[in-house]
């Protein structure tokens, strides 16, 4: 069986991640995930929201300098 459990604090997922680790010996394996996923998710968002507001004259483009800075 496999379960995916999401914190919102850190310190109450290192406790659950402590107490995981004691059954080890039992079988069981922690997989570590990070939500980089839902933050680039949310970065596209926002990118697109921004192409929209350049598209509509609400903004002005970056240059490509400040562009590449960024990265």
């Amino acid at each position: 069986m496999q379960v995916a459990v999401k914190f919102d604090d850190e310190v109450v997922a290192q406790k659950v991640l402590w107490m995981l680790d004691h059954f080890k010996d039992e079988g069981v394996e922690v997989i570590k995930l990070d939500d980089s996923d839902e933050e680039i998710e949310e970065n596209f968002k926002n990118a697109l929201s921004e192409l929209d507001l350049v598209k509509k004259g609400k903004l002005s483009a970056k240059s490509v300098e400040e562009f590449l800075d960024e990265l």
